[in-house]
């Protein structure tokens, strides 16, 4: 039986080629979609499931309150390890990890390269594999190093690297272990060395910021198996009150690592899934369904098209004893085959578009064909478009009463069916034109906020990390890229005004209200900053060159000083802690910094210690030649650091890298948003295709009247039109529902203009005028003369 399945089902393609080929094509696009946005899906599900500790490991974080808010942060204090690993039950290992970029070196070959420093345990926690070495003591003396196989290839290609010396930062480590390079879709991928975490904290060690009231470092927690994570956050939660006798009142708390990929922000103190990764998980598999529903749209719209050519072979069936059970197995038995075929062709799409969408989304996703959850995954959803899209059609053909179809009477329950198909391509287009208005919005949000007045200039700066023997001498550097020509101004600072994380509390001035507290941020900078960046000074000045003179005043920002009122003018004083006062001696202009999104800036102030500068900041002059500038600046640092690699950044490229997400999003949207759109106008193509042959002889009759070819176009496009109307009119409040709700994760977001939707609906009026017209017109200006002959 299924060999005569399959015949019937090959020679009906065959005789009605365009309809199999939009059937097909359609489908195979609706699914290669699917797969591609379950295989970014995939990506961040996956994610961290390598780690065989995954389910006992933890990041811990620290909540500080602010007034009323309350911050969630990853910084905790470098104390936090040993009380952790002394003070809480079911905790079996502790780690911190700061990253680094660091100059390496082996003889002549210097390069910057990523890398962290840990602490010993940290290795055989996250399951680093290992080339050779023991992940478990391999960092175990503060005179070794671990690196990856890349660093290998980069510095020791002809010889083992174990008991080699590489240099970092000028300062000799003996190579201890070689670490395989960790996958995409799992933490720490980035990293080519390791460093033991004494290297980076000694020199911190019982300073003031070795104290629980400073947050330098992320620390990570493996747990005892089958420990109850309540009971675990109940101890680390009085953990700073108990060890500082209530004195700071930071709250630390263990979070899982399984979770933070998809479910990793926080509002208040409190996990918010609503702005983490899930979120678009959920929004792009509603995507993906939709997609697919979309395609198989086209499928029941194309087959119950094509009712009347099929409506004799169904008569004669049932004549020769069919039952309907028989036909619905046979119709369905056709649409699967269909659906495997685009199945084929889908996979066939996604292989030759899987490296540009990789490019497009920045992850690097294989198409792991040699997983058996792919082939079933393929298997089932090549059966479920093949049922969902055959089952209307097979239910609908298989009804026909035999008498009346051989008569020639079809018309038993036609307007029924026509008004299904036309529900359906209202559905299409309702779609489509929610993705239209989507994508505008997207676009005009990321223009909105690229074009905003930020303050400061942030175009032709150039920044480059600063090294020690850079900072003995901060002024000769200066003067040396001076008078390159090619710098109008330098300033060292640790921060620029994209990356000003720093921050803390404990504030006091007077008029303040006792018992408010609000966060601010600190910025520590030279007087050449706001030169630099462009930021205009409202009240007072600025640092003079000398810092001895200005060690104890402060810069602060509008912001902050219309919150401090009568106590943040200038000439006032301020204190933070056991410090002493620093006198306010300038105000600055309200300027946007960090999160661009946001409608107003946060409280700053700008210290006088160029001595914590970490950062070279140089304003380029417009000269024309960009990489001649860039050579000159470049031997100007070698002439006093010859030892450091020349590694330099732009901030306005940091810029453009905050719009990252959004344009993720919108390119998404784009790219998917415009196959669905493809997909309708197959589904419409065909239908319009199909109405213009059944009404060939009604267009011939008209044009032996006298009707025009226009006339006649608008005749057979209007009822096309009038469904894509509907579309909109359906689409609209959807989309406004939907776009409304995004831009409110924005502060400083545009507005919904009613232009938006006007273009949107011109858009799919013209998108669907230029589909069908593409056969009206075929017909209109066909000779009357062959479609009447037979009359």
């Amino acid at each position: 039986m299924l060999t005569n399945y399959f015949k019937l089902t090959w020679r009906n393609l065959k005789s009605n080629r365009i309809f199999s080929i939009l059937n097909i094509v359609g489908l195979a696009v609706g699914i290669a979609c699917a797969c591609l946005i379950f295989l970014w899906i995939e990506y961040y599900v996956d994610f961290n499931h390598s780690i065989s500790n995954l389910d006992n490991l933890y990041n811990v974080k620290n909540n500080q309150t602010y007034g009323k808010d309350i911050y969630t942060f990853s910084s905790t204090p470098f104390k936090a390890k040993a009380a952790l690993e002394n003070g809480v039950t079911g905790i079996r290992q502790v780690a911190r990890y700061n990253g680094s970029n660091a100059a390496l070196a082996v003889g002549d070959n210097i390069q910057a390269q990523n890398g962290a420093y840990v602490d010993s345990t940290f290795m055989s926690m996250f399951g680093f594999a290992m080339v050779t070495g023991n992940a478990g003591t391999a960092l175990n003396d503060k005179s070794r190093i671990a690196i990856s196989e890349k660093l290998v290839k980069v510095y020791f290609p002809d010889g083992d690297p174990l008991d080699k010396t590489i240099l970092v930062n000028n300062n000799p480590y003996t190579v201890s272990a070689v670490f395989r390079q960790r996958s995409g879709n799992v933490s720490f991928n980035n990293l080519d060395w390791l460093l033991p975490y004494e290297v980076f904290y000694g020199p911190h060690r019982d300073k003031p910021e070795d104290s629980w009231g400073n947050n330098w470092t992320d620390t990570w927690v493996l747990t005892d198996p089958g420990v109850n994570l309540e009971k675990v956050n109940a101890e680390v939660r009085k953990l700073v009150e108990r060890e500082t006798a209530g004195t700071v009142d930071n709250i630390l708390f263990l979070y899982p690592l399984k979770r933070m990929t998809l479910y990793g922000g926080f509002t208040n103190g409190e996990e918010a899934p609503a702005i983490g990764q899930i979120r678009y998980i959920r929004m792009f598999a509603f995507i993906a369904g939709i997609i697919l529903l979309v395609a198989c749209i086209n499928f029941m719209n194309l087959s119950t098209a094509r009712s009347e050519k099929r409506s004799r072979e169904i008569g004669i069936r049932k004549v020769l004893g069919s039952q309907r059970k028989e036909l619905v197995s046979k119709f369905l038995f056709e649409s699967v085959f269909i659906s495997y075929v685009a199945v084929f062709l889908a996979l066939v799409l996604v292989l030759a578009t899987l490296p540009f969408f990789n490019k497009l989304i920045g992850v690097e996703l294989t198409s792991g064909l040699s997983k058996t959850s792919h082939w079933l995954f393929l298997l089932l959803i090549g059966l479920f478009s093949g049922i969902l899209a055959g089952s209307y059609p097979s239910l609908y053909l298989s009804s026909f009463n035999p008498v009346s179809v051989l008569k020639g009477h079809f018309a038993k329950d036609r307007a029924g069916v026509l008004n299904i198909r036309r529900s359906l391509v209202v559905v299409q287009f309702a779609v489509s034109v929610t993705i239209i208005v989507a994508v505008i919005l997207v676009y005009q949000q990321i223009s909105f906020t690229r074009k905003r007045e930020l303050g400061y200039s942030k175009d032709n700066i150039l920044y480059v990390a600063t090294t020690e023997a850079i900072k003995k001498n901060p002024e000769s550097l200066k003067q040396a890229l001076l008078n390159t020509g090619a710098v109008s101004s330098a300033s060292f600072s640790n921060a620029s005004p994209m990356a000003m994380y720093s921050n803390g509390g404990g504030f006091r001035w007077k008029g303040k209200n006792e018992g408010e507290e609000i966060l601010v941020t600190l910025v520590a900078a030279d007087h050449d900053f706001q030169k630099t960046f462009g930021i205009k000074l409202k009240e007072g000045r600025l640092f003079s060159n000398r810092p001895e003179p200005d060690s104890n005043n402060v810069v602060i920002n509008e912001t902050f000083s219309r919150i401090m009122g009568a106590g943040g003018q200038l000439g006032a004083t301020i204190t933070q802690g056991d410090g002493g006062p620093l006198t306010i001696i300038g105000i600055v202009d309200d300027f946007v910094f960090n999160n661009i999104n946001r409608a107003k800036p946060e409280p700053l102030l700008f210290f006088n210690l160029p001595q914590y500068a970490e950062t070279v900041y140089m304003k380029l002059k417009p000269t024309g030649d960009l990489q001649r500038d860039i050579r000159k600046i470049e031997a100007a640092f070698k002439e006093i650091d010859s030892t450091t690699p020349f590694d330099y950044h732009f901030v306005d490229a940091d810029f453009e890298a905050k719009f990252w997400q959004v344009k993720f999003l919108g390119s998404l949207a784009v790219v998917f948003g415009s196959l669905a759109i493809l997909i309708s106008c197959l589904g419409l193509f065909g239908l319009s295709a199909f109405m213009a042959e059944k009404r060939t002889r009604e267009v011939g009759v008209r044009k032996v009247l006298g009707a025009s070819v226009n006339s006649l176009t608008f005749l057979l496009t209007k009822d096309f039109l009038k469904l894509v109307l509907v579309a909109c009119l359906v689409a609209f409040p959807l989309a406004y529902w939907l776009m409304d709700g995004w831009l409110r994760d924005y502060e400083y977001r545009v507005d919904i203009s009613w232009t938006v939707f006007l273009i949107a609906g011109a858009g799919a009026m013209l998108i669907a005028f230029l589909t069908v017209s593409l056969q009206t017109i075929k017909a209109a200006m066909a000779n009357p003369v062959n479609s009447l002959r037979a009359e």
